[in-house]
C-alpha cells in the first residue's frame, strides 16, 4: 500500500496543473479485466484432491447463497472477488486531493468492509487491535442481522475473495471524480498455498508472492489516467496511460516519481513508460 502513495500524489498534482479541458473518456463497467492467474493444468492436477475438495466446498457455499448475492460464481461468468463500493463519495465536495488523506480513507473502507472480519477477530484475540475496530464491522452493526441481505452479500464476496484473491475498490472521490482500483495475486491463492506447502515439506521457504494491480482515476477537466503495476518482492514495474494532452507533462514527472518510490517505498523500479490511452 505504501508504494501507491507517492504514485497517487504525483499523478494528482501533475494533472492538476493542466488548464485545458479534456473530454471525459467513456467509463468502463469494470476497472480492468481480471488478470489470468498463472497456473497450468498440470500444476493444478498435482495439487491433488485436497485443493479439489476446497474448491468444491467454496462452490457449495456459493450455491447456497441467493442468486443476487453470488454474482460471478456461476459457470461461465466472470469472478468479481471482493468488491468494495461505498454508497457515498469519500469526500463531500470537490476538494484538493491529498494522497496521504486519500490512502488513509481507502484503507479505512477496505478495513471496515467486512471482507476481512475473521482476520480482524484473530488480531483482536492476539491483542493487536482494539475491540472498537471489531465493533465497526458490518457484522456487528445493529441494523444488520446474521441472515440479512447485506451480511449474505459480504459472505458471498468473502468466498469469491478466497477463491480468486481479487479485491476491487470502486468509489467516487467527490462528485464526478471517480476511482477504480483492482489488486490480484499473480498466482491463484489455492495453487500458491499448495506450492508453499510443497516447499515447506522440502525444507524450503515459501515462495514470495507477486501482485498485479491497476488503478484508474477519472477527474473533471483531466479525464482518465491509468496505472498498471506488478510488484514482486521489491521489484516494481509500472506503466501509465492518459489522454494525449497529458502525456508529455506526466512523462516529465516520472523520474521524480521513480525517485520517490525508491526512497519512500524501498522498491527497485526502471523507467516508467507513459502512453496515450487507446481511443
Amino acid at each position: 500500500m505504501s508504494s501507491i502513495t507517492p504514485l497517487l500524489d504525483t499523478l494528482v498534482h501533475q494533472v492538476a496543473k493542466q488548464r485545458s479541458t479534456v473530454d471525459l473518456l467513456p467509463r468502463h463497467t469494470l476497472p480492468v479485466a481480471p488478470i489470468q492467474a498463472t497456473a497450468s493444468t498440470t500444476e493444478f492436477s498435482q495439487a491433488g484432491q485436497q485443493i479439489a475438495r476446497l474448491v468444491q466446498l467454496i462452490q457449495s457455499f456459493q450455491q447456497q447463497l441467493p442468486a443476487q448475492f453470488s454474482q460471478g460464481t456461476q459457470p461461465g461468468t466472470q469472478q468479481m472477488g471482493g468488491h468494495i463500493k461505498p454508497n457515498a463519495p469519500l469526500f463531500p465536495a470537490t476538494t484538493q486531493l491529498d494522497a496521504l488523506t486519500l490512502m488513509g480513507r481507502l484503507q479505512t473502507i477496505v478495513k471496515d468492509s467486512g471482507l476481512f472480519y475473521e482476520a480482524l477477530l484473530a488480531r483482536w484475540a492476539a491483542e493487536k487491535v482494539p475491540f472498537m475496530q471489531v465493533r465497526q464491522q458490518p457484522h456487528n452493526l445493529g441494523q444488520f442481522r446474521a441472515n440479512s441481505p447485506q451480511i449474505q452479500q459480504i459472505l458471498g464476496q468473502q468466498l469469491e475473495l478466497l477463491n480468486s484473491g481479487m479485491i476491487r475498490v470502486d468509489t467516487e472521490l467527490w462528485p464526478n471524480a471517480h476511482l477504480q482500483w483492482l489488486v490480484q495475486p499473480d498466482v491463484n491463492p489455492l495453487v500458491q498455498r499448495w506450492r508453499d506447502e510443497q516447499r515447506r515439506k522440502q525444507g524450503e521457504e515459501p515462495e514470495p508472492p507477486a501482485w498485479n494491480s491497476e488503478l484508474k482515476l477519472t477527474l473533471p477537466n483531466v479525464g482518465e489516467i491509468r496505472a498498471q503495476m506488478r510488484l514482486s518482492q521489491k521489484r516494481l514495474t509500472l506503466q501509465l496511460q492518459c489522454a494525449e494532452p497529458l502525456v508529455e507533462s506526466l512523462q516529465a514527472a516520472t523520474s521524480r516519481l521513480s525517485a520517490r518510490l525508491r526512497l519512500g517505498a524501498g522498491v527497485e523500479i526502471d523507467d516508467i513508460p507513459v502512453s496515450r490511452l487507446p481511443l
